[in-house]
């Protein structure tokens, strides 16, 4: 595991009387080396917080983060992680080849090295045309790509991104979202909040999901991604020769075969289109073979096989669309908090 967060406890301080509050409840997780992993939560689950723990922005109130082995924040646990902020910033006035040379001077590359992963990377994230203008001129989408190039600079086995993907248009999307693909097809671990599940459950094969200030599950996206009480739709073309339109259109036989294809358990869940072709419901991958083998045993051939069911966003929603209760002692804390101001 290159990164992994033991019991971890963080907050922030807030109000007047900078009264003290707890976001991150004993949070505890690891991400597998060589993996994407999405860091997922409603707004105020905690995401940033600990990612801001993480890359050594701020001190954890308890628990601990290491990064490789190493305690997060120290110079060793830096060095082996780039990071790409919720939103970067930089000086407006340097262009992005200057931007990416004067991070590389801090990262300790030479000027040759400097120049030269400079150049690798504007042509990567596609900012090789603009890479002499000044970033203030630079659209929401050029940052982004801009940031990430920033991150990579020093080449770490470790990506740590804070939304990367906010605010992009669909091919801004696209296009990072393919950089941050083949991230792992170097060899690097990315870890990455978003809300953006889409592209969440394009890239990822990991997950992290805060709740509450706690997590609420850790594992392949496929565990959280896949319904379980989906199913899978194959569609068989009409007989050939065969009028379409509505009526059995002699479809008696094909449809006793998919029947029995289907089994007693699930019956013969069969709906006839207009175009003649038929849409054969299978509750279980087993019987999407049978279907199959018996739709091509009849003479038909088979048009589309699609799963049905709630992906990412609608299991995510589903489950964690609601804000978690907020833990008897930091609802406690917040009551006292209250009543001390309004005694003063």
């Amino acid at each position: 595991m290159i990164l992994r967060a033991i019991d971890l406890r963080a907050g922030y301080r807030s109000g007047f009387r900078r009264v003290w509050r707890d976001v991150l409840q004993g949070v505890s997780f690891s991400v597998p080396r060589g993996s994407v992993t999405g860091y997922l939560g409603i707004n105020g689950a905690g995401k940033t917080t600990t990612i801001k723990v993480v890359v050594g922005v701020n001190p954890a109130s308890g628990g601990r983060v290491e990064v490789d082995g190493a305690p997060a924040g120290t110079p060793e646990a830096k060095r082996k992680l780039g990071y790409f902020p919720e939103a970067p910033s930089f000086y407006e006035g340097l262009s992005a080849a200057e931007v990416l040379d004067f991070f590389g001077g801090l990262a300790g590359l030479g000027r040759a090295e400097r120049a030269r992963r400079g150049d690798e990377l504007l042509e990567a994230v596609q900012l090789s045309a603009a890479r002499d203008l000044p970033v203030r001129g630079y659209s929401k989408g050029m940052r982004q790509r801009l940031g990430l190039a920033q991150a990579l600079l020093h080449d770490p086995p470790l990506l740590v991104l804070d939304e990367p993907l906010d605010g992009l248009d669909p091919m801004g999307r696209l296009g990072l979202r393919e950089l941050i693909a083949r991230q792992r097809e170097r060899g690097r671990t990315v870890f990455f909040s978003s809300h953006v599940l889409g592209d969440v459950e394009a890239i990822c094969d990991h997950l992290v999901v805060l709740d509450g200030g706690r997590v609420a599950y850790e594992g392949p996206t496929s565990g959280l991604a896949v319904d379980p009480g989906g199913r899978t739709e194959v569609v068989v073309g009409p007989r050939p020769g065969a009028d379409p339109g509505p009526g059995p259109g002699g479809d008696d036989d094909v449809r006793a075969a998919l029947g029995d294809a289907v089994g007693p358990g699930g019956g013969p869940a069969l709906e006839r289109r207009s175009d003649g072709s038929l849409v054969v419901a299978c509750p279980a991958p087993e019987v999407v073979d049978r279907v199959i083998d018996a739709a091509r045993a009849a003479g038909r051939r088979v048009l589309e096989v699609q799963r049905r069911g709630a992906g990412l966003e609608e299991q995510f929603l589903r489950r964690f669309g609601q804000p978690a209760q907020a833990p008897t002692a930091a609802r406690e804390a917040d009551a006292a908090a209250g009543a001390a101001e309004r005694a003063s």
